[in-house]
């Protein structure tokens, strides 16, 4: 394309060059058909969409190819000189075609519009045709050499320069003008109306010359880049809608001095004439005026409804979120931040509410279902709740809620909050799935538990974090609640640093061959050696792990501690195999066994050593990941086991799917079998149903010698509790190992009589 815009311009040259004749009239006639030419061609290539527009473009370009044809006709072959002519009919004709089409562009960008843009093309237009008017059209009219008929004619050309210059200012200011192909047609009608408007005034400008030839590199300019914007690869999508909001009509800078100077063109045009020994027109300037004042005083006051709507919507946008469409955190926090200062609400009750699980369900089933989910659970709250408060998305899967009944009592407020679990509890219908998930709500109520919005969602949170452990799921904030509770929302942003400076330790709990009271191996448990805070359990920070993502590298590094130190265990001639837990971001992640590999290499561990805890509900989220990612690590040659057997699922057929090697039956059943006959019915079944299916039991949760001997005369084959040995630091496992094997050598020579099964 730019080589043919290149060779166009050195024919611009050459034609300008040539003398008066057949030779450059054909020449000239060329360019003409040339950019119709053009604009088919590049329809063709590129197929643009809308079509319409470059069809009425190469239309309108193809009535100027006719009266150049014509015009060389009478000048050559038939050697007249009319006017008006056939010929003008054709080049008037192209005028309101080339518009139609500019307008169709503007409308395909922008549908719906631009009521400032359309004002400014109206101010350009109505300065231009009282410009000409006085300059051109109304001394045409008033010659006496001139009959009406000629002088109508003549007049048509400047008025359609007009149409075509409103259109233009309109698609240039409505829509976004960075198109090479639009820039390029917009530069190509510009020129050819320049040069219609310096052969307009061809009696103020003598160098213009008779016959307005030396205008003739404008008109030909004009029809290159006109045929050169349909060759552009960019005039397919030039016709495209634009996304986001319209812009606002003339906004730049450039085209503010565009305005400005149609502005001065009035004043200016009293100015000429004056030069020119006339005198100003002065009615005709003053009507002009007038209509310009009234068009930029609509103007500016079009232009100030749109603002306070475009203020209005970026206000709603600003407080909203664009998910779900509910007040965000930013307006939560204002609204909370409100009734804290209003004097006439003693009492602010706000909720935080979760969705449980949310993030295995986004490994699970995508970014996708998720977004559908939070719409579906923020509706459903909103229904819920109705005019009693404001629900807001405050973040991730949590919604925050304000009360606005400042009188409601804490059984009211239990209550509401449980109307909101449920209502999450029932099964969602999205797109192609069906969702269940369950609520978590933590109440608070300023000022009590906090006198700003910040701290009553700390509050929340806490109380968020305790309803994990509720049978209902909610809880209300108490100062009463456990300190592992209270840090959760400092330590959710004091992971990362945790992780960083090894402050994330492990602690290993002994595993008893029940046979033999010989110590084989140790669980690694994990523990948060906080700075301040001391030694934290799993609970004070797992939770908030599972809802951050990490407790990825949470897992990995205890793989790697436990790894290591199951290393220096051999090294001292102690072959204990070491067991860690998996989460269910683990078995969802395909590298993983990958991880594990590396891991056992770089430690040099045997792979028999290592053992891996999945729990039933974790392998329930995703079976076929799951059972891919499990069956890539049996194949590795590490022991998998069930944790917390007996509180999940629990579906025989699906644990014959798990390559596992081992069953760790929940504590709750363990710890009652002294005095519950249907426990010990429910861990009998278990070691007999895993003895079957060739797995090994490991009870956990052995409190006693008891308990321990009735597990032995079942044939249970591991035992694991604090009534075996606490988990304790590496530094002193040996010494609490000796201690166990010691002690058991006795106990195991004694018998216990069971108590009778019920039924």
């Amino acid at each position: 394309m730019w080589r043919w815009l290149a060779l166009g311009g050195v024919l611009v040259a050459v034609e300008s060059a040539l003398p008066l004749g057949l030779g450059r009239d054909l020449l000239y006639l060329g360019f003409s058909v040339g950019a119709v030419v053009m604009t088919v061609v590049g329809i063709r290539r590129h197929r643009p969409v809308p079509r319409a527009p470059w069809v009425l473009f190469a239309v309108g370009i193809g009535l100027w190819a006719g009266g150049d044809a014509l015009w060389a006709l009478f000048d050559h072959v038939l050697d007249i000189d009319p006017f008006p002519s056939v010929a003008d009919v054709l080049y008037i004709a192209a005028y309101p075609v080339l518009a139609a089409g500019v307008r169709a562009l503007a409308r395909a960008r922008n549908p719906r519009g631009d009521a400032t843009a359309m004002l400014d093309a109206i101010l350009v237009a109505t300065v231009a045709v009282a410009v000409l008017w006085i300059l051109v059209i109304g001394p045409t009219f008033e010659s006496p050499e001139t009959d009406f008929l000629s002088a109508a004619v003549a007049s048509a050309y400047p008025l359609g320069d007009v149409v075509l210059l409103m259109y233009l200012a309109y698609l240039a200011g409505d829509t976004r003008f960075r198109s090479p192909a639009l820039r390029m047609f917009a530069l190509g009608i510009v020129v050819t109306l320049a040069a219609d408007l310096l052969f307009a005034l061809v009696d103020y400008l003598p160098w213009v010359g008779e016959g307005g030839n030396s205008l003739d590199f404008l008109w030909l300019t004009g029809y290159l880049l006109l045929g050169g914007a349909a060759l552009h690869p960019s005039m397919a999508a030039a016709g495209e809608r634009q996304p986001g909001l319209a812009l606002t009509a003339f906004a730049g800078l450039g085209k503010l001095a565009f305005l400005g100077a149609c502005l001065l063109a009035l004043p200016g045009t009293a100015l000429v004439q004056r030069l020119l020994g006339e005198d100003p027109d002065s009615v005709e300037l003053a009507v002009a005026g007038v209509v310009v004042i009234l068009l930029v005083f609509v103007r500016m006051m079009v232009m100030t409804r749109q603002l306070v709507r475009q203020s209005d919507r970026l206000a709603a946008l600003a407080a909203s979120d664009a998910l779900t469409g509910l007040p965000n955190l930013r307006l939560f926090t204002d609204e909370v931040a409100v009734r804290l200062a209003d004097p006439e609400q003693p009492r602010v009750p706000i909720m935080l509410v979760n969705l449980d699980r949310f993030a295995e369900i986004k490994e699970t089933l995508g970014f996708r279902v998720t977004d559908e989910l939070l719409r579906a659970a923020g509706q459903r709250l909103a229904g819920v709740l109705g005019d009693r408060g404001m629900i807001a998305r405050v973040g991730g899967d949590a919604f925050g809620v304000v009360v606005f009944d400042h009188t409601m009592r804490s059984d009211d407020l239990a209550t509401c909050a449980s109307q909101l679990r449920s209502e999450l509890s029932e099964p969602f219908t999205l797109s192609d799935v069906s969702v269940s998930i369950d609520g978590l709500v933590g109440v608070a109520v300023g000022p009590d538990d906090g006198g700003t919005p910040t701290e009553l969602l700390q509050r929340a949170d806490v109380a968020l974090s305790a309803a994990r452990s509720r049978p209902d799921r909610v809880a209300r904030y108490s100062g009463r609640l456990p300190a592992d509770g209270t840090l959760t929302p400092h330590l959710m942003s004091e992971l990362p640093a945790a992780l960083a400076s090894d402050q994330i330790v492990l602690h290993y709990q002994p595993q008893v061959a029940v046979d033999t009271g010989q110590v084989i191996g140790v669980e690694a448990l994990v523990r948060w050696q906080h700075p301040v805070h001391g030694l934290l359990p799993p609970a004070a920070f797992i939770p908030a792990a599972e809802r951050t993502g990490l407790i990825r590298p949470i897992t990995r590094a205890v793989l790697d501690r436990a790894l290591a130190y199951a290393a220096d265990l051999h090294a001292d001639g102690r072959r204990l195999a070491v067991s860690v837990n998996l989460s269910v971001r683990d078995l969802l992640d395909a590298q993983f066994p990958q991880e594990v590999e590396q891991a056992l290499a770089r430690h040099g561990v045997d792979r028999s050593l290592l053992e891996l805890e999945v729990t039933e509900s974790m392998a329930m989220v995703d079976p076929n990941r799951s059972l891919r990612v499990l069956h890539d690590l049996a194949e590795l040659g590490v022991r998998l086991s069930v944790d917390d057997y007996g509180t999940g699922y629990s579906s025989l057929a699906y644990l014959q799917r798990l390559p596992v090697q081992r069953l760790k039956i929940d504590r709750s059943f363990v710890m009652g079998m002294v005095h519950d006959s249907a426990s010990v019915a429910i861990v009998r079944s278990t070691v007999e149903l895993a003895r079957n299916l060739g797995l090994t039991v490991v009870a956990e949760g052995v409190e006693d010698d008891a308990t321990l001997l009735a597990l032995r005369d079942m044939g249970c084959a591991v035992a694991q509790g604090f009534g075996l040995g606490r988990p304790v630091p590496a530094d002193r496992l040996l010494d609490v190992v000796d201690a166990i094997e010691r002690r058991l050598a006795g106990v195991l020579a004694d018998t216990l009589v069971l108590p009778q099964q019920v039924g």
